[in-house]
């Protein structure tokens, strides 16, 4: 699996140059200012650039080829959502540091953020990746973009509702063990979906 991590690695950095600025803007603003729409776009960008590289698999016929090679089709599946996890992981540790070296936001406010990247990324993979895999990478466009909107529309509305900037104690918990669950169950619904796909020459 680790040469199917590296091949998605090299993918991104050879054709997302303007993407990489565009994410190290948002991480510094998230980590400075914070933010609803810094945080969340800190988180979402990276994982759109993971999406990127479903399509160019798609588009490239790779996950016919990659099928034919020792690699089982789980591994093909794993492999993404690892990419996923560990581009919101990557996202929240630089946030982190970059607030923490700013010294402007509240230990506990960015704790909060921290919460928001992982929730928000880990629902953006658990819904969109199963539907990448079944219909895929272009039909699914309009899909992923309605779940971003979705997405930032209720953490908009459950902002309304907080008295400060950090979430309480109960939600903070919550959030990301409901997100962690839908992730898992995205992940078995994509393994199920891949292992039914049919391939042209597979």
């Amino acid at each position: 699996m680790m040469a199917l991590l590296l091949k998605d690695v090299f993918l991104i950095r050879k054709r997302n140059l303007i993407m990489l600025f565009a994410i190290a803007i948002f991480v510094v603003l998230a980590g400075v200012q914070g933010g609803l729409v810094n945080t969340v776009m800190a988180t979402m960008m990276p994982l759109l650039m993971g999406f990127t590289t479903l399509a160019y698999d798609q588009n490239d016929g790779w996950e016919a080829y990659a099928c034919a090679l020792p690699f089982s089709r789980i591994q093909i599946v794993k492999s993404k959502y690892v990419l996923a996890l560990i581009s919101i992981v990557v996202s929240i540790l630089l946030v982190l540091i970059v607030g923490l070296a700013a010294s402007v936001l509240e230990l506990k406010t960015m704790l909060s953020n921290a919460v928001t990247q992982f929730t928000f990324g880990s629902l953006f993979v658990a819904i969109n990746y199963p539907l990448i895999l079944k219909f895929g990478f272009e039909k699914s466009r309009l899909y992923y973009i309605l779940v971003m909107i979705g997405l930032m529309s209720i953490g908009s509305a459950l902002s309304t509702f907080q008295k400060g900037p950090s979430m309480p104690v109960s939600l903070a918990f919550a959030l990301p063990v409901a997100a962690l669950a839908g992730l898992i169950a995205s992940y078995f619904l994509s393994c199920s979906i891949m292992k039914n796909k049919e391939f042209s020459g597979s």
